[in-house]
């Protein structure tokens, strides 16, 4: 059965398994009849500017697909574009549908985070008040697991997969030497603190995990922070603490903005650009108390570590993209695919298409029943639900000793 033609775009910040479910969407698309598949180049706002692909072109074989779902960081380009409302500037929806039509799209796919969830629901708006026969389907992609009303997103498993092992990592390094030292771990998260949740993954019977875990669910104290780093140092001469990017003070400004007077830079969306949060409480603790410490930023790392996905992250990333595949040629518009968990021993998830306008905008935060009282740790409910996300692995495929990734990108 044919399903006319099929485009597909990557938006935000990377992940280590966005092409996984670019490859989804592909291999789905191909295997139930769609003319053409075409891939935006650097998203919507690419597409503006009349960069897109035919992907047959570039994914030809099952190695190619293979090799896709192994590739690090968006294979077609990402951006970050703000559509505006279609009541400020419709021009801009009349040229997208316009150019959609000229290629005869009947099934648009957006791969991507909450900023990429709104650019679903206003085209799908727009296509319903216009009498648009095109079918919007957003599929899930955040490390920061902050999309509402799925259980969790891909991404984000082996994203904490990732930071539970280097946290172990540092944890074991920091005790080679017979003198106190103090590191403080910067881990990415604005408003939610899922990925700094997932430092406590690392703690086993092999490994004592963090000392302290901050996120931005709770307010930040430096006069109760340092208290609680000199009750510490009372016991132990390696003190390991994870932070959010994003923890606030009370009055609402960012730690890291303590950096500088100067106000944060803002992108498209109005999100501040943050940075530096670790080493603003590094050298915090280093003039308090006189003693080493190190200030270390996960960074990028943290999203384009593909040597060590979860294999349950990348699989269901897959089947996100042939799942909103399925969906949207049943008919179904305005939706993005989430995931509902059933159980957690043995783990097992199902997913539904969702309607988007409960989803996009909305940020979903850690629980605050999943954070100790006095904000300096998870709890055990966390670990709980984390812990299914990061099993097994999927070894790379290696050439000459390194990963090999899908080269020719668009």
């Amino acid at each position: 059965m044919k399903h006319g033609n099929v485009i597909v775009g990557q938006s935000g910040g990377p992940t280590s398994v966005i092409n996984s479910s670019l490859a989804g969407v592909f291999k789905t698309a191909r295997d139930r009849g769609a003319n053409k598949i075409y891939g935006m180049v650097n998203g919507i706002q690419g597409f503006l500017d009349k960069k897109y692909v035919d992907l047959s072109e570039h994914i030809q074989t099952d190695l190619h697909i293979e090799l896709l779902k192994r590739t690090p960081s968006s294979y077609l380009g990402s951006c970050r574009f703000k559509l505006p409302d279609v009541t400020d500037n419709e021009e801009i929806y009349i040229k997208i549908f316009k150019m959609l039509d000229e290629l005869e799209i009947k099934h648009f796919f957006y791969i991507g985070g909450n900023d990429s969830m709104d650019t679903i629901q206003k085209l799908s708006y727009y296509g319903k008040i216009s009498g648009s026969q095109i079918c919007f389907m957003g599929v899930p992609k955040t490390i920061d697991n902050d999309l509402a009303e799925t259980d969790h997103t891909p991404g984000y498993g082996s994203a904490a997969k990732f930071i539970g092992t280097v946290m172990k990592e540092i944890i074991q390094d920091a005790t080679v030497y017979d003198r106190e030292n103090i590191h403080i771990v910067e881990i990415m998260g604005r408003n939610a603190g899922w990925l700094t949740a997932a430092s406590v993954l690392s703690k086993g019977e092999d490994c004592g995990g963090p000392d302290l875990i901050y996120l931005p669910e709770k307010t930040f104290d430096t006069d109760d922070f340092l208290t609680r780093i000199s009750e510490l140092r009372k016991e132990k001469q390696s003190i390991i603490i994870a932070v959010s990017e994003g923890i606030k003070l009370k009055n609402g400004k960012y730690v890291c903005e303590l950096i500088s007077k100067q106000t944060q830079a803002k992108d498209c969306f109005g999100h501040a650009t943050l940075g530096g949060t670790a080493q603003f409480l590094s050298t915090l603790v280093t003039r308090e108390f006189g003693c080493k410490s190190k200030a270390i930023e996960l960074n990028i790392l943290q999203r384009c570590s593909s040597h060590m996905v979860s294999r349950v992250d990348i699989t269901e990333a897959f089947v996100a993209g042939g799942h909103a595949v399925e969906a949207s040629f049943r008919g179904e518009t305005g939706k993005m695919i989430i995931f509902n968990r059933i159980t957690n021993n043995p783990y097992q998830c199902t997913t539904e298409p969702f309607d988007i306008n409960k989803i996009a905008n909305i940020e979903k935060k850690v629980p605050l029943e999943w954070i100790t009282e006095n904000g300096t740790y998870v709890s055990p409910e966390f670990h709980a639900y984390a812990r299914p996300l990061i099993q097994a692995e999927l070894s790379p495929i290696m050439v000459d000793g390194l990963p090999s990734h899908l080269y020719n990108r668009p």
